[in-house]
């Protein structure tokens, strides 16, 4: 029984998770709008699996400029525009720098010579759906995978001769990275490249998902001038996942800061 002029318990409740819907989703979109203006720099819709697992489709990032002049450090990530690619801008690694020899071998990266270690992690699990508009249908070790089905990749801990470290994956069934011996059955053509020398005022970027990414490995990018790098990923504000028919927050990913 309620008293004249109260209001129903049910429609208080309603009242408060709209109004707590609508505050995040204000915070959500203004937010990112001052930091922009504040530190100049930009923001981002991730629309490829290329950076996966570090950055997802979905994923809105925000950027922030680098000092002029200066060479983004590695491990970073950075905002790259390709103008041959429909994409437009995205998000890859810098993983050589201006003056260094680097080269893929077996799936691993070798710097100057040396090899990265890499440190098997558990599978990374997705459903073999595609990531919204624009995404390609996930490749997985345990191929072939029916729609909605469980879709395996392995995860590496890549870590250089210099401690820089992060985590890539392997989404093609082959003989293994674990065996980063060369060639084997189902390597593309990534996995195996040339060693060059970073002219002085490039970078060589790469994606976590080396399987699915387009960076400096391929011949037609090729290295990236250094200018053309300008702003560096700093946090992931929103993040929606648009596999499924509508788009579903990822809760966990929202305000998450981009250690490098």
């Amino acid at each position: 029984m309620t008293h004249a002029g109260s209001i129903p318990r049910g429609r208080l409740i309603l009242g408060c998770l709209l109004g707590l819907a609508v505050a995040a989703a204000l915070v959500v979109l203004i937010v990112p709008l001052i930091a922009t203006q504040v530190t100049g720099g930009s923001q981002l819709r991730i629309r490829s699996d290329a950076m996966a697992p570090a950055l997802l489709p979905g994923d809105w990032v925000l950027a922030e400029p680098l000092p002029p002049g200066q060479a983004p450090p590695r491990g970073a990530i950075v905002l790259y525009s390709d103008p041959n690619d429909q994409l437009g801008r995205q998000a890859l690694r810098v993983m050589g720098l201006p003056g260094e020899r680097i080269q893929v071998r077996g799936g691993a990266l070798y710097v100057n010579g040396r090899r990265a270690e890499m440190e098997r992690l558990d599978d990374r699990v997705v459903r073999k759906r595609r990531p919204g508009r624009w995404g390609r249908m996930p490749l997985c070790i345990n191929d072939p995978v029916e729609t909605s089905g469980e879709c395996r990749q392995e995860r590496w801990r890549e870590i250089l001769p210099d401690g820089t470290s992060n985590v890539v994956l392997n989404t093609r069934h082959k003989v293994g990275v674990a065996v980063l011996a060369g060639a084997g059955s189902g390597r593309s053509a990534g996995d195996n490249t040339k060693q060059i020398r970073i002219p002085n005022d490039h970078v060589f970027l790469i994606g976590d998902n080396r399987d699915s990414a387009r960076d400096s490995r391929i011949t037609r990018r090729g290295l990236v001038p250094q200018h053309e790098i300008r702003q560096r990923v700093w946090i992931i504000h929103t993040s929606l996942d648009r596999s499924a028919r509508f788009p579903i927050p990822r809760w966990d990913r929202f305000f998450r800061e981009i250690k490098r």
